[in-house]
């Protein structure tokens, strides 16, 4: 028994340690990738509150939660991004809202999130888009 969790807890290291150099972009080009993925995550999440899709809705979100946490990250490391470590951020909680509102079935309010998610990139982008 001490045997299987010990190679449980191996694997996982091995696992996490195979995938955190994903977590930081190894080019701009990684991270114009995370952009067009929130973009379309973005459309995509307005499209599956629209249809009232819950778990697609809240798939959509916490993907896009994840790759401005990725961003935030970009940023921060970066040490002059002040303004877009602010909109990393602020993209990830409504991301974070979207999912909860969704859980509660406030389609409204969910889609008041996916909207700020949209107009958050457009603020970004004209100061930081790399491509």
């Amino acid at each position: 028994m001490i045997r299987a969790g010990w190679a449980r807890t191996l694997c996982a290291a091995l696992v996490l340690g195979l995938l955190a150099p994903a977590a930081a972009p190894q080019s701009l080009f990684d991270f114009d990738d995370w952009m067009q993925r929130i973009d379309e995550g973005s459309q995509d999440l307005q499209r599956r509150i629209a249809a009232r899709d819950v778990p697609a809705a809240s798939a959509a979100a916490r993907e896009i939660e994840e790759l401005y946490g990725l961003m935030e990250i970009f940023f921060e490391k970066r040490g002059d991004a002040a303004d877009a470590v602010r909109w990393s951020r602020e993209g990830r909680e409504s991301a974070q809202r979207a999912q909860i509102e969704l859980g509660s079935r406030r389609f409204s309010a969910a889609r008041r999130h996916a909207l700020a998610i949209a107009h958050g990139c457009r603020d970004c982008h004209y100061q930081y888009k790399p491509l």
